[in-house]
């Protein structure tokens, strides 16, 4: 059986908008903030799915360069596939990794820079309440935020990424409210405030083979979820929408009898109630997110 409507994309081959109907709303590869560099308030480049409830990118920065303090009405989860992200939100200066995830509620301001040493590889996931960008505090669309010696501040002395952690070691310390998540590592459960609750697997219904962690903030769930070698989630349906991104290996899906294949860096997009199963065959690393107006289900 052959599927009449597109349901996962390649980031690589999103320059332009798919000419056969798709599950989604598309907007080809572009730079997110502004029509050129020097008039946008960012540096992230991107292709844009749009679904029902969750709109995503697959985000990538140059590095020492990245977005101006902005805010927007929508929630965002960036999990680092590539290079490390420094952003300053709600007083606080916080890094986050490859396996991380950097969550940043609605309306909270903050910034979002690729740190120096390497270009900024993320998959950006929002709800739909606003688009994929938000408005600079300043209101000036006059080019990206950058550190010494990238962007508009070449001529200063390059900053590298280890100055950048020294200098935050030396600030005064922030209201310590918990933004980044380890989603792949030894990183567990910790009190105190935290702008998304993060479960871990055994407390979320998983099939045999499969395990990971899951962050619920106010509209999205996002899990990240290892697939041992011939692992599978069999046949099943729900009421949220669903976006599925593989990390590492490949996915098999069955969509109601249509095979198809999901290999890396790609995304599966599955609407509410849309009946699937997926199939790990040589072991996956994915990132699943589904809009939380129903509960997480795997």
């Amino acid at each position: 059986m052959t599927l009449d409507v597109q349901h996962v994309y390649d980031f690589d081959r999103l320059g332009e908008v798919p000419a056969n109907p798709t599950s989604l709303e598309v907007t080809a590869r572009r730079l997110l903030s502004g029509p050129d560099i020097t008039s946008g308030k960012s540096s992230t480049v991107g292709a844009v799915l749009r679904g029902e409830h969750i709109i995503c990118t697959l985000g990538r920065q140059a590095r020492g360069t990245g977005a101006k303090a902005h805010s927007h009405p929508n929630e965002q989860f960036n999990f680092i596939l590539h290079g490390m992200m420094m952003n300053d939100i709600e007083g606080d200066r916080v890094f986050a990794g490859p396996g991380s995830i950097l969550h940043t509620p609605g309306m909270v301001v903050h910034t979002g820079l690729a740190c120096p040493d390497e270009d900024l590889v993320f998959l950006a996931v929002k709800d739909t309440r606003h688009g994929i960008v938000g408005p600079p505090v300043d209101g000036r669309y006059d080019g990206p935020n950058c550190f010494a010696g990238f962007g508009s501040r070449t001529s200063e002395p390059a900053a590298t990424t280890a100055q950048a952690l020294a200098e935050w070691r030396t600030m005064p310390p922030g209201p310590g409210k918990r933004y980044v998540y380890g989603m792949v590592d030894a990183d567990g459960l910790r009190d105190g405030p935290a702008s998304a609750a993060l479960s871990l697997a055994d407390e979320v219904a998983l099939a045999p083979g499969v395990h990971g962690r899951l962050l619920t903030g106010e509209r999205i769930h996002v899990g990240v979820l290892r697939l041992a070698p011939g692992a599978a989630l069999p046949a099943h349906a729900h009421d949220n929408e669903q976006f599925t991104f593989v990390v590492e290996g490949s996915l098999r899906a069955d969509l109601d009898g249509a095979l198809v294949e999901v290999p890396k860096y790609n995304m599966l997009h599955l609407p509410a109630g849309r009946r699937h199963a997926l199939h790990a065959p040589d072991g996956a690393l994915v990132v699943l997110a589904q809009d939380a107006r129903a509960r997480y289900a795997a």
